[in-house]
């Protein structure tokens, strides 16, 4: 059984423009059962949307991964489609991601055909370690490939493996690099991710974060790219590299960089480093496309 995770903020409307091609893309995946569970982060309580359609209702907003993972939590299916709620999936879409969800993957994800992508598709990713920092670059293809992480607007994993992994880290929320976070912890266990491009869905981009406040979300998009960089790496020369980087980035960056920096040291004191066991960092980066 498939379980779609939609979350939203008051996206009821928007929403009702997305459904139809979602629960169709469901249907056409030939003898898979399937749900939609709607969460609602803190938008209050959203119009009944149909059959097979639950709404989940968090009292307050607590961001993309922490909505997400409320739904995984409820979810009945062993499998789990992550989408935004400003996707719309071709028809054959989850078909060909159930195909491609073998064993040693842990998560699959289309070709997002989206206006945020320069060349087009958002859905392949790679790894480049730059002077002591992991940038990510936009990956395309078409044929199957490796990709560094499951984009969060669109990606089909087995349920749980995601919950195994403790879902999205929460101190990431509310949002921006969440998924990046989670490839990245799930190819520390050896899984791989696959960019699927046969596959498709279209992405308007930005609904629900495009509405705050440029400066917010530039301080927590910095926030997040050190936050995520100082829990995971852990191999000594990395973490040196990526020490002296960060202190330039500091140092030359403008306000909404120094600021991120500072909110991500404050996180860390109290998160503190990632220690599972698994592949190296440099394993995890450059089997994915690093350079």
């Amino acid at each position: 059984m498939i379980s779609a995770v939609i979350p939203t903020v008051a996206g009821g409307e928007r929403l009702s423009g997305y459904l139809d091609s979602i629960t169709a893309s469901l249907r056409a995946a030939a003898g898979v059962a399937w749900e939609v569970l709607v969460v609602s982060d803190g938008g209050g309580a959203l119009p009944a949307m149909g059959e097979r359609i639950r709404v989940v209702v968090l009292e307050d907003n607590r961001g993309y991964g922490p909505a997400v993972n409320a739904g995984a939590r409820q979810a009945s299916g062993d499998r789990l489609l992550v989408l935004n709620d400003d996707v719309r999936l071709e028809p054959s879409a989850v078909r060909l991601l159930s195909e491609a969800l073998a064993p040693g993957v842990f998560a699959v994800a289309p070709a997002i055909l989206s206006p945020l992508a320069r060349c087009g598709d958002e859905g392949g990713k790679a790894a480049v370690w730059r002077g002591g920092l992991i940038e990510i670059e936009e990956a395309p293809s078409t044929r199957v490939h490796p990709t560094f992480y499951p984009v969060g607007c669109c990606f089909l994993c087995r349920t749980a493996t995601f919950l195994e992994l403790g879902g999205y880290d929460e101190v990431l929320a509310p949002f921006f690099w969440e998924d990046v976070d989670l490839g990245f912890r799930a190819r520390r266990r050896g899984l791989v991710t696959l960019h699927v491009p046969a596959a498709v869905c279209h992405h308007d981009g930005s609904a629900t974060i495009g509405g705050r406040p440029l400066r917010d979300r530039q301080v927590t998009w910095h926030r997040n790219w050190a936050l995520f960089q100082l829990r995971n790496l852990r191999e000594r020369r990395l973490r040196a590299a990526n020490a002296g980087a960060l202190a330039a980035q500091a140092l030359f960056g403008g306000p909404e960089v120094t600021d991120g920096l500072a909110a991500a040291l404050r996180l860390y004191a109290v998160a503190g480093p990632r220690h599972e066991d698994g592949l190296s960092d440099g394993e995890i980066l450059f089997r994915t496309g690093a350079s």
